[in-house]
């Protein structure tokens, strides 16, 4: 499913306009987004939490030069299911 299919869902089960349901989709994935950037997590009660999750990259060899560069710390975001989410 992707932001398209999320609109139409949303159309279907609205008396929204096709403007209006997009606009409501991209305020939606616009705020989910600014609120992991400035708090790290957003709960979403019965749906479940996305998370800044940071890992450690392996460091590596430059075959060309022998120059060995250093791991980094990489930023992802995790999402986990609440238990109430059938994710099978």
């Amino acid at each position: 499913m992707n932001r398209t299919d999320l609109v139409r869902a949303l159309l279907a089960r609205t008396d929204l306009t096709v403007a209006e349901a997009e606009w409501l989709v991209c305020l939606f994935f616009d705020e989910l987004a600014r609120g992991i950037a400035q708090y790290g997590h957003v709960e979403i009660r019965g749906f479940g939490v996305f998370r800044v999750n940071s890992r450690q990259q392996a460091g590596f060899i430059n075959p060309k030069n022998g120059q060995y560069y250093p791991a980094q710390t990489v930023k992802t975001i995790k999402f986990y299911p609440s238990s109430s989410v059938d994710v099978d």
